[in-house]
């Protein structure tokens, strides 16, 4: 169960450092001791992914997204809980250990030894730290620069890169290829309710930059749907899909400088330039490729909630959206235990009127907020609520340290205060035959900043009390994104 002593921010941020210890040690199928009771209709499985170590051979790594992705695995079951994690072994992983030192530059993280040692190294390294995906009979970890890895839902065992048959395989000309011989597949795609087709996209540097939108069907088969040409390689983390079949995107203002990445004279992520003078730009898709551009004020966004019509040609973007986009050197202190709002989000409505290219927005809520999830069957359609990390919209508390339950329809909020805590991102699970779109639970790791440890808690999604704990024996550090399969469903 969460501490509930009251610390005072300064010993809450200097305690965060902790959540990052590297873990050490791969368990398969230890028994968690649990407190409370566990929902008899909740079986299945809580995968996650994110980071399982900052350091590589006594070398700190730079950035929040440069850790070595680790799965975690929760079994719920009439025996309890059973846990299990597994390092991903991509081929940089192994490379790497065999090796006994770092032969890959990273995200935010340049390889010791200045430009000397980073010049032309163009191939970076797949953390496959970022999110899971569970599509045509495969479980894949994710990494948006770079091929998905099959991961055995059993054992976590990994499989092997993935490139759908060769699809991911660059084929654009012999020099894209020789810049990046394979296409970036980004960490969130959406499988679409109605036809199973998984859609995701890419954002590919080369002599060209482009924007590759792919279509995967039921069965597994994959193809590149659409290419379109972008002016800067913009940093695009997410997208949205909407019933009919809409995809969006939000071109912020925020892109790499190339020549600066792939010489080494910067990391990727230190390359980044910013121009808040820009508006973000919204390129909709149709769902017959047919291309519309909007403009709104600028922002930069992580994450998207969800999207749907409101009608025909009125679409409804819910985004949690940052001021600025983070800087190389916050997040590098973030790592170091100096926490700052840089990574706080605000949540806002965008409607989009593609008939007269207008776009309007607003504020859904005070409250801090990033990683957010929703009820699955309302992906691509009109919802009522959202959850989510977040914090009260105040200076003195800069840390994400609550869950907010927020009714999109009335803006009416519901905040749990978990001040001392970390929660991690919550992964919603619906009710067998649930009539209400919030009866089911929430599912989400918490580092307790006073014990430095880490527990899955399982909460109810309607009124976020806590039902029960399981105490894990070592801490994960600050992860990502996770999925929930249903017993018998992998």
């Amino acid at each position: 169960m969460a501490s509930t002593t009251q610390l005072d921010t300064s010993t809450i941020l200097s305690r965060y450092f902790a959540a990052n210890r590297c873990v050490e040690r791969e368990f398969s199928g230890e028994p968690l001791p649990v407190k409370g009771e566990i929902p008899a209709a909740l079986r299945g499985t809580l995968y996650r992914n994110g980071n399982g170590r900052f350091v590589h051979q006594g070398v700190p790594y730079d950035h929040l997204f440069d850790g070595d992705g680790m799965i975690a695995a929760f079994e719920l079951s009439d025996a309890g809980i059973h846990y299990r994690n597994r390092y991903v072994r991509t081929r940089e992983f192994v490379a790497e250990e065999q090796a006994g030192k770092m032969l890959y530059r990273g995200f935010g993280t340049n390889l010791p030894g200045g430009i000397r040692n980073n010049f032309m190294k163009m191939r970076f390294k797949n953390t496959a730290n970022t999110s899971l995906v569970w599509h045509a009979g495969q479980l894949l970890a994710l990494w948006e620069g770079g091929l998905p890895h099959r991961i055995d839902p059993e054992t976590l065992e990994t499989l092997g890169r993935y490139d759908y048959g060769g699809t991911l395989q660059n084929r654009f000309s012999p020099i894209d290829r020789l810049i990046n011989p394979e296409l970036p597949f980004s960490a969130h795609p959406k499988i679409h309710p109605d036809t199973g087709v998984l859609h995701n996209f890419g954002t590919a540097a080369g002599t060209r930059q482009r924007l590759v939108l792919y279509e995967v069907k039921p069965g597994g088969s994959a193809r590149i749907s659409q290419t379109i040409p972008l002016s800067e390689l913009i940093f695009t983390h997410d997208f949205v899909l909407t019933q009919s079949g809409y995809r969006i995107f939000f071109l912020t203002p925020v892109s790499f400088d190339v020549f600066r990445a792939f010489t080494g004279l910067s990391s990727p992520v230190a390359s980044i330039r910013v121009d808040r003078r820009k508006p973000t730009k919204i390129l909709v898709v149709a769902p017959d490729g047919r291309l519309t551009a909007l403009e709104t004020d600028f922002c930069f966004v992580f994450h998207f909630v969800n999207g749907y019509e409101q009608s025909d040609r009125h679409l409804v973007v819910d985004a949690l959206t940052l001021p600025d986009f983070p800087s190389a050197e916050s997040t590098k202190a973030f790592l170091r235990g100096k926490v700052s709002s840089d990574l706080k989000g605000e949540a806002w409505r965008y409607e989009l009127d593609l008939g007269e290219g207008k776009v309007r927005r607003e504020r859904l809520t005070a409250y801090g907020a990033e990683l957010p999830c929703h009820h699955p069957g309302r992906q691509g359609r009109n919802y009522r609520y959202l959850w989510c990390i977040s914090s009260p919209d105040r200076p003195d508390r800069p840390i994400l340290d609550g869950l907010l339950k927020l009714d999109v329809q009335t803006g009416k909020p519901q905040f749990r205060d978990l001040q001392g805590c970390l929660p991690g991102e919550p992964v919603f699970v619906p009710a067998p035959n649930a009539r209400a779109e919030d009866e089911g639970w929430l599912l989400y790791t918490l580092f307790d900043a006073e014990r430095l440890q880490t527990e899955l808690v399982i909460a109810d999604a309607a009124s976020l009390d806590t039902l029960a704990t399981a105490c894990l024996p070592h801490n994960i550090p600050l992860g990502f994104h996770g999925l929930w399969l249903n017993e018998g469903e992998a």
